[in-house]
């Protein structure tokens, strides 16, 4: 039996073609993805998701998740716990956003300040920092690719993440933020870590990592940063 262990869904927009890939190489023993594809019907260029009652969850309910992932960064950075609380309600399984895991993570690894690396245009900077400031952070960086054509996301190298991540690092940064489920970060997790000597947390990484809390999977996946291989633990949200 395919999923013996758990059954986790993932919610993804149609035009990523990243986090599917990047999961698959670290599925544990008994653990299956199940993805669903997400088109949206207005750009969300406020943060926010207003497409909770898609066809894409609704799909992954009758499919017996034992958890559920939405994998967007863009839309879920506006409300993404009211989103969180409205799909659990709707479909009776835990849920999590990729913003929502990202927070969770870093606040697990006891950062409070945080450089970032992104691939948003300028403009979407303001609402970036925003939102994991009104979560307690201080942003005391953020480097960007600047990529707007969502389907040349991936075509971002892992080697400019790794630049860009070592020109945006600071000493008054607790941790490292790659951003946005379309952005290639796996290969370079390990080694960024090592370089900088600090928490690096990705948003397919730390969703992946929330996802698994929810479905009761104790797991350790070595090579792919602290968070994933077991150093950090939940930790309580900031009051």
């Amino acid at each position: 039996m395919f999923g013996w262990r758990s059954q986790l869904g993932f919610i993804t927009p149609s035009n990523n073609t990243v986090i599917e890939p990047e999961l698959w190489h670290v599925v544990p023993d008994g653990v299956s993805f199940h993805f669903t594809k997400l088109t949206f019907r207005s750009t969300a260029r406020d943060g926010k998701n207003k497409d909770v009652d898609s066809e894409a969850l609704d799909a992954l309910h009758r499919g017996g998740m034992d958890a559920i992932g939405y994998a967007c960064m863009a839309t879920s950075l506006v409300d993404s716990d009211k989103w969180e609380q409205n799909a659990t309600e709707r479909t009776g399984i835990p849920t999590a956003t990729a913003t929502g895991a990202v927070k969770e993570a870093l606040r697990a690894a006891g950062a409070r300040t945080i450089s970032m690396v992104c691939h948003y245009p300028e403009d979407r900077l303001g609402l970036v920092k925003e939102s994991f400031e009104n979560d307690g952070f201080k942003v005391v960086s953020i480097e960007t690719a600047s990529v707007d054509d969502s389907r040349a996301v991936n075509l971002i190298s892992t080697e400019t993440v790794y630049r860009l991540s070592r020109k945006v690092d600071s000493p008054d940064a607790d941790a490292l933020c790659l951003l946005a489920t379309d952005l290639r970060t796996f290969p370079v997790l390990q080694q960024l870590e090592e370089d900088l000597g600090k928490p690096v947390i990705g948003t397919n990484q730390a969703l992946l990592w929330k996802v698994l809390q929810l479905a009761n999977v104790d797991c350790k996946i070595s090579g792919y940063g602290s968070l994933l291989s077991g150093e950090f633990k939940p930790a309580a949200v900031a009051q």
